[in-house]
């Protein structure tokens, strides 16, 4: 089987729609299913103007060109406007339809919903990463049963796990502290992540803070720049993600909204304790492995941070439940159930209306 891909997070780290989607088609290899990357000529261009060669090419000509395509596929929520001769399958993460503050940040939710709520209707099969985002999507986008999958993300256990070998040359030039309060994930202000370091200010605990801003992130970032406890390192490379989070002594996570919460699985499976908090799929994902917090503010947070730095026994416990819990998840298993889908589409001729 051939599919068409979108190359909008393939060919460019938008961080976990790009790990997603690469290490799905990695893990579908085996099974068969070879992908091409679609990229339109706008695709080296930067900011919006790639955001709009990547809207025209991925919303109207390949579903009106698929080429060689037994299927086309939009994993990053949005994509096709109109439908094709070959099945469109979409992954859509999660859908948040709570109004967020700003003109320019409700323009933007606005139109991607608009997007994400078209590709729904266009696309023959809709697969979603949690049960939680899957109740979203059916209620916003009134998306039948029928067409919708749940499909948990996998977990590279390859880079992921407790074993810190060789860690040591990779952090080395960061020169970090000892003992550490980590974030990693974007700056979207509904991470948090303002609390979160005036929680570990109040705690007296370094805080280092690894992702890349987002619209809105502004007041964040100015934040992190004026806190003498807090480290901001930016984007960081795909090898220090790990190592980053198996040198933390706790890694926090206090987003208000996530379709699945990727980085809540991979430091649970590093060894890592984990705060993180109590909506939406994080519960999900996190079962009984991790602190769940439903104080989101700088005290609610404290709390449970303070309560795992002072206690060893605490962490070492929440360590290994950690480990258990991620085990439960593999990319192996998330590809053959993704492979069962395209399988049905293609054999079925689905066609988007």
């Amino acid at each position: 089987m051939r599919v068409g891909v979108s190359g909008k997070v393939l060919r460019r780290n938008v961080g976990g729609n790009t790990s997603y989607t690469q290490t799905l088609y990695t893990s579908l290899a085996p099974l068969g299913i070879e992908y091409e990357a679609l990229v339109p000529p706008g695709d080296g261009l930067g900011g919006a103007a790639r955001q709009l060669a990547y809207a025209v090419a991925d919303g109207l000509v390949w579903p009106a060109r698929p080429g060689r395509a037994d299927l086309l596929h939009f994993p990053a929520d949005t994509g096709a406007l109109i439908g094709s001769r070959a099945p469109i399958a979409a992954t859509v993460h999660g859908v948040e339809d709570a109004p967020v503050p700003g003109v320019a940040r409700a323009l933007w939710k606005h139109t991607w919903m608009a997007r994400v709520g078209r590709l729904t209707r266009v696309a023959d099969a809709v697969i979603t990463v949690s049960h939680h985002s899957a109740g979203e999507i059916s209620r916003v986008f009134d998306v039948p049963a029928a067409r919708l999958h749940v499909i948990p993300h996998g977990l590279d256990a390859g880079r992921f796990h407790p074993q810190d070998d060789g860690d040591g040359a990779l952090l080395g030039p960061l020169a970090l502290p000892d003992r550490f309060v980590l974030y990693l994930g974007n700056l979207d202000p509904r991470k948090n992540v303002t609390a979160l370091a005036e929680a570990t200010g109040l705690l007296g605990v370094p805080l280092v803070v690894a992702g890349g801003g987002f619209l809105g992130s502004g007041p964040v970032e100015r934040v992190l720049a004026e806190a003498p406890h807090a480290r901001y390192l930016g984007q960081v490379p795909r090898e220090l993600v790990a190592p980053l989070m198996r040198a933390a002594t706790v890694f926090a996570f206090p987003s208000g909204h996530e379709g699945f919460g990727m980085p809540v699985l991979e430091a649970m499976a590093c060894g890592t304790p984990v705060v993180t908090s109590d909506r939406a799929a994080l519960p999900e994902v996190a079962g009984d492995a991790a602190v769940l917090v439903s104080d989101l503010d700088a005290r609610g947070l404290a709390a449970p941070l303070e309560s795992i730095l002072s206690d060893d026994r605490a962490a070492a416990e929440l360590r290994a439940r950690g480990v258990a819990r991620a085990a439960l998840f593999s990319w192996e298993e998330s590809a053959r159930r993704h492979a069962e889908v395209f399988t049905s589409l293609v054999e079925g001729g689905g066609a988007g209306v």
